[in-house]
């Protein structure tokens, strides 16, 4: 009989649809629930929970609201005009037909508009791990580190950071593995997101989504937002801003070649057919 109680309560906090390939469980929030428990019970990370919901402050969840958990765990991507599968695939480090596995596509025809599922366990395939960092997101350097004329108020002025330019929604990653020491809105770095490992502390900003929590600890690899174009800012892109001891350096002596960004382990497919 208790078994059967506990069945029951169980259907009330939770129900599921089903898609192509994938679930989605809505899970209503009790009283003494935390994410990290919650993320532990559905198997699946904290930053997946806050990629998927909006919550104005995940430590502090509030009794009676409702939460959508994706199982298996992965990620939605919305296809943008002139998306590709070959684009999104390299913007999640994956392959087109992990994408086309996991979304039931029998051709690699998109259109804007579209919802894909990506998978966490294919995300990283294409990571270039040759040093301790990985590239955070995939797209193109549109403003280097040093010395430059501000893009908005023309004058000369000291660039702290790396400006990868992406479309919005790209998913970033952390470079590397640490805790997360800030998530929020900060002056003209907009939404950012500042991870501190031993002596280094590194800063990405102008997300348009932040999906990791304040004392969160991080692997190499987890989303921790969404570009976007917040603070003061042109355009999407991300900032990527890494500091060794307090002083900024520039993150292209601590990464992979820029050449190099997306790298596939040998005897994996590669996107695209490449």
């Amino acid at each position: 009989m208790r078994v059967k109680k506990l069945f029951i309560l169980f259907s009330l906090l939770v129900s599921v649809v089903i898609f192509g390939g994938y679930l989605t469980v809505t899970y209503v929030i009790q009283s003494g629930d935390n994410l990290y428990d919650i993320a532990k019970k559905f198997k699946v990370s904290a930053s997946t929970i806050l990629d998927w919901n909006n919550l104005s402050n995940p430590l502090k969840l509030k009794p009676g609201q409702q939460i959508t958990i994706p199982q298996p765990e992965g990620f939605i991507y919305n296809v943008k005009q002139g998306d590709s599968l070959y684009t999104i695939a390299r913007m999640f480090f994956t392959t087109v037909s992990d994408i086309m596995l996991a979304n039931e596509l029998s051709s690699d025809f998109i259109k804007p508009g579209q919802r894909l599922f990506i998978p966490q366990k294919s995300i990283g395939k294409a990571f270039n791990t040759e040093k301790g960092y990985i590239w955070p997101i995939y797209g193109v350097i549109s403003s280097p580190y040093g010395w430059r004329v501000h893009p908005v108020n023309k004058q000369m002025s000291f660039h702290s950071g790396l400006d990868i330019a992406a479309p919005e929604g790209t998913p970033i990653f952390s470079s590397t593995s640490g805790v997360v020491s800030f998530a929020g809105e900060k002056s003209g770095y907009g939404l950012m997101v500042e991870v501190k490992s031993s002596n280094n502390t590194i800063r990405y900003g102008h997300l348009s989504k932040i999906t990791v929590y304040v004392g969160q600890k991080v692997e190499r690899g987890t989303l921790l937002g969404r570009v976007g174009s917040t603070g003061v800012s042109t355009g999407p892109h991300l900032h990527f801003e890494v500091l060794v001891n307090d002083s900024t350096v520039n993150p292209l002596a601590l990464l992979p070649s820029s050449n190099k960004v997306y790298v596939l382990k040998e005897g994996i497919e590669a996107a695209g057919g490449e």
